[in-house]
Parts: structure tokens; C-alpha cells; sequence
């Protein structure tokens, strides 16, 4: 069958959509997994270092909110 005729199959369309549905709920679990690991390793960082891991941090965001703006 031509794939276009997919759009109108609406067994087809429900497929499509959970999957995506199931997909960010991944991405979502994913980048919690690297959130929780990220703050687990600030807690590694000696007081002495924090500022230079926060001048490095507030880079890093910086930086994706620019190429995201």
C-alpha cells in the first residue's frame, strides 16, 4: 500500500502516535537519569572548586539558551 494512504488509516495513526507518546516518555526518563547524576556529582565538588564548577555551569547554559533562542 502507498504510504500516503497511511495518514487515513486511523489504526495506523494511533500506532504512530503512541509510539511517539512512548518515546518522550524515555527522553523524559533519560534526562532525569542525567539530571539526578549531574547534581549527584556537584555534591562530589569541594567547596574550594564550586565556584569554578559554577563559572563553568552558568557557560554551559548560557550557551543553550543561545543557540535555543
Amino acid at each position: 500500500m502507498n504510504p500516503v494512504f497511511d495518514i487515513f488509516n486511523y489504526q495506523y495513526v494511533q500506532q504512530q502516535a503512541q509510539k511517539h507518546h512512548l518515546d518522550q516518555l524515555s527522553e523524559v526518563q533519560k534526562s532525569a537519569k542525567a539530571l539526578k547524576d549531574f547534581l549527584d556529582g556537584v555534591d562530589n565538588i569541594e567547596p574550594a572548586y564550586q565556584i569554578i564548577a559554577s563559572e563553568t555551569f552558568w557557560a554551559i547554559i548560557l550557551d543553550y539558551i543561545g543557540k535555543h533562542s
